[in-house]
């Protein structure tokens, strides 16, 4: 029987990178429904004359490399986090307060630091979140000492402290759901994470897999419809060439289910409750895009040297049925207003997931009236802009906060 591969047994891996462009194994299942992964060679034309009519090149020399990737599908609370984290880069995690066993810090603690210093002790293995807000911070402990102030090591996830946290603030043991609130990185360079992605096609000798290493997203979109559709994403991403991977790597598929986006609140001019509940969004999407460039340096390597994260942008669009005016007054009076929007599953406890999108300031740009259909709607399209209340632990401005609740081990993204 003639060798053939069929595309429904492929799948997707992701892992974080410790060094951009460096692969590493998958360590989860990202579940897509779509993946169109691209090797780009360049090529570099030799077109010296040598006496023949020939017009086309007489070689062509391979260039430098890149690969390009396209990816998506319904968005699940428990793997979104990795791609907002590659765009966007600041996250800070809280936890829920398992109401005891609390202490606070007895000396302030610096970026980067794998231990903290505690007025009353905490055991190993314990999970405690530092501090609150846009630094806070979740860890596992290792095995405490001395007497008082005690020595606490963060043992996971590896790498220490994020942010720096000053004496007294608070440690408290938490267990899930966690938050992983992601904003635009300002601190240090800039420059968020990369991951390397792992896809299963089947035809790649020995492991059926290829690998994208220094994978850097330059697009996210978010999409929903209340009368027909999940929330789902989809994302660009600019990487290394692919590798193949030399065992064959394994789907470990999450059991969290999407969430529909009948269940989303939308708030315009304060939160997604109240008074500022809009009750007329049918649907919209929203788009995080992010300025790319690859370097290459004559170093012996057809890889980049970096693929350098620059700038980023926010927009959107939001469908109206048309109650009054509203909508076309956020535009004609230019108010700016704040925009919030949550999707909840309707779960509780450690199966709850919540997705919140937070723009505190949203210029609505276009309004167009449409008065084709069996109610009269609205179309109206917004920039996020960027602001001091969305941004992060590591300061500046952001022009949005996109918060996930789930039940994700600190360090998984």
């Amino acid at each position: 029987m003639p060798t053939t591969f069929a595309p429904a047994k492929q799948f997707v891996g992701i892992a974080n990178e410790s060094a951009q462009g460096t692969p590493v194994a998958m360590t989860a299942t990202v579940l897509v429904n779509e993946v169109k992964p691209k090797d780009n060679p360049t090529w570099l034309d030799d077109k010296s004359w040598r006496g023949s009519m020939v017009s086309d090149a007489y070689a062509k020399i391979q260039g430098v490399k890149v690969a390009e990737l396209e990816l998506g599908g319904p968005a699940y609370g428990d793997g979104l986090g990795y791609f907002l984290r590659n765009i966007l880069g600041d996250m800070a995690v809280v936890g829920t307060s398992t109401g005891t066993g609390g202490t606070t810090l007895s000396a302030s603690a610096a970026a980067g630091a794998t231990s903290i210093s505690t007025v009353a002790t905490i055991p190993n293995g314990t999970v405690v979140q530092i501090g609150s807000g846009a630094t806070a911070e979740v860890f596992t402990t290792g095995t405490p000492t001395g007497s008082g102030p005690y020595t606490i090591p963060l043992a996971t996830p590896a790498g220490g402290l994020a942010y720096a946290h000053a004496s007294a603030q608070a440690v408290q043991p938490v267990t899930g759901p966690f938050t992983q609130a992601h904003s635009l990185l300002n601190s240090g360079s800039g420059q968020p994470i990369s991951h390397t992605i792992t896809h299963f096609l089947g035809p790649t000798a020995t492991s059926g897999a290829r690998q994208y290493p220094g994978a850097c997203f330059s697009e996210i979109g978010l999409k929903w419809n209340a009368e027909s559709e999940l929330l789902t994403w989809s994302g660009k991403a600019t990487t290394w060439p692919s590798v193949a991977l030399g065992s064959a790597p394994t789907a470990n598929p999450s059991t969290v289910l999407p969430v529909a986006s009948w269940r989303m609140l939308v708030g315009i001019g304060g939160p997604a409750t109240g008074g500022t509940l809009i009750n007329t969004v049918t649907d919209g999407e929203l788009t995080i895009k992010r300025e790319l460039n690859p370097y290459y340096t004559v170093t012996g390597s057809q890889n980049p040297y970096v693929i350098q994260r620059g700038g980023i942008s926010v927009e959107g669009k939001l469908n109206f049925v048309a109650s009054d005016e509203s909508p076309l007054l956020y535009m004609l009076n230019n108010t700016q207003p704040q925009l919030q929007i949550v999707l909840d599953n309707g779960l509780s406890g450690l199966n709850k997931v919540t997705f919140q999108i937070d723009c505190q300031i949203a210029a609505f740009t276009d309004s167009e009236p449409d008065g084709s259909k069996s109610a009269v709607e609205y179309g109206n399209s917004f920039t996020a802009l960027p602001n001091t209340v969305n941004s992060g632990g590591s300061g500046g401005y952001s022009p949005i906060k996109l918060s996930l609740t789930n039940n994700v081990a600190a360090g998984t993204f």
